[in-house]
């Protein structure tokens, strides 16, 4: 299996399902933070996993990820798996979020300390 067909079938499938799920709840602000958090995970992972990759820390069997598909040290699936896992992420969140509400807040209750 090429990594290409992995993210289709392990990554694309489900942000679609969840996308399709949560339509009506998606907003604006949700748009806004899964862009920021791709960013960040971006910028966060890439100088590591390139220095990883040059090291010789990460290999890519050329069957998994072909020696044509490299950006830099990884290939452009490598890239595409950050802003894929992040989507996926924040679209479960948008899932979840209405179950991981407190109970007081979703009966428009108070406070209910402790």
């Amino acid at each position: 299996m090429t990594y290409a067909r992995f993210l289709l079938i392990f990554l694309a499938v489900p942000i679609v399902l969840l996308l399709v799920l949560v339509r009506r709840r998606l907003r604006g602000r949700h748009l806004g933070a899964c862009a920021l958090v791709c960013a960040l995970a971006f910028v966060y992972t890439s100088p590591w996993d390139n220095h990883a990759a040059k090291m010789g820390l990460w290999t890519f069997d050329p069957a998994f990820a072909p020696p044509s598909h490299f950006v830099l040290y990884l290939p452009w699936e490598e890239y595409a798996f950050y802003f894929a896992q992040g989507i996926l992420m924040c679209l479960l969140l948008v899932a979840l979020a209405p179950r991981l509400r407190p109970r007081s807040e979703e009966k428009g209750g108070g406070g209910g300390g402790l």
